[in-house]
């Protein structure tokens, strides 16, 4: 797979950052292929001599993603860590892990400290989390490469805690420019709904809270979703999620929720990827590394 050019420039500044400084980060918006540039940079470790690499991710989602991913751009093959499954036994060179296992301890003292000579970490503005550093400390011998499109984080605090340095920074106005991603046109529903009895919460507004305060608004809402495009659409709860739901089957869209206790999730991404699904709502599920080209409007009815 040939890179982009902003893309093998992040390549070759992560190797460049990686002889001054031992953990490094690795900034690019949603949509220009963060994974595809990782997975890049485990291709060129492995060739340059490293013997096990280990990715992390905090979501099954995001794992099988970056599997895939790793796969379709380099054609090597990786070996899950997560719940029943374990790499231990595979020679597969590069191990997807789920945090949430790998943590533990019990699964952690499987492996020596020095198993894996690069660890990558997805969404890397969850670094700062006990889970993630517990496994770092543990591989403390590793390089580290964060990736993310968010290194500003609602609480503020800061990821220089983690990361050494910021190999390479790539913004959304240059890739717009450049032609690599979709001008971005927001449209705002004429509504206005009552905040006053919504609290904040961690610098947003309370999700139940305004969950509540939007219920009310719904049905005029989906008055205005768009029948000529694929939709995505984030709300504050599971109920205000099913609720639209319902508001849009029964104005003939082909809706669907979606949501973290889903049984068939997989089976819910695979009809919107097939163009079964006009509109997927979902509530706290979709909100980090999905990937989905086909969807070509998004509506945002929840706390950023």
């Amino acid at each position: 797979m040939e890179l982009r050019p902003y893309q093998q420039k992040a390549v070759d500044a992560v190797f460049n950052s990686w002889r001054e400084f031992s953990k490094t980060l690795l900034v690019l918006p949603t949509g220009t292929g963060k994974t595809i540039v990782f997975s890049k940079v485990a291709e060129r470790a492995l060739n340059e001599g490293d013997g096990k690499i280990l990715v992390l991710a905090h979501r099954e989602e995001l794992l099988t993603q970056a599997r895939d991913k790793i796969y379709a751009a380099t054609n090597l093959p990786c070996a899950f860590e997560k719940a029943g499954e374990s790499s231990l036994d595979s020679l597969a060179p590069i191990t997807c892990a789920s945090v949430q296992t790998l943590m533990r301890k019990p699964r952690l003292s499987r492996f020596s400290p020095r198993h894996y000579d690069t660890i990558i970490i997805d969404e890397a503005h969850h670094a700062l989390s006990d889970s993630y550093q517990n496994i770092l400390g543990y591989f403390s011998s590793a390089r580290v490469l964060g990736v993310t499109a968010t290194p500003d984080r609602g609480d503020k605090r800061n990821l220089g805690e983690v990361f050494e340095s910021v190999a390479y920074e790539y913004s959304i106005r240059d890739a717009i420019k450049q032609g690599y991603l979709s001008k971005i046109v927001c449209e705002c529903v004429p509504l206005k709904i009552d905040l006053s009895n919504v609290h904040m919460k961690a610098g947003d507004y309370d999700a139940a809270e305004i969950g509540h305060a939007l219920e009310p608004y719904l049905e005029q809402i989906s008055d205005y979703i768009p029948r000529d495009r694929r939709t995505l659409i984030f709300l504050p709860l599971v109920a205000t999620s099913k609720k639209m739901v319902a508001l849009l089957k029964a104005r003939g869209f082909n809706a669907e929720h979606i949501d973290g206790k889903s049984e068939d999730r997989r089976e819910i991404l695979q009809r919107l990827a097939d163009g079964k699904i006009d509109v997927l709502c979902n509530s706290m599920l979709l909100t980090e590394g999905f990937d989905e080209p086909s969807i070509d409007c998004v509506i945002c009815l929840r706390p950023t």
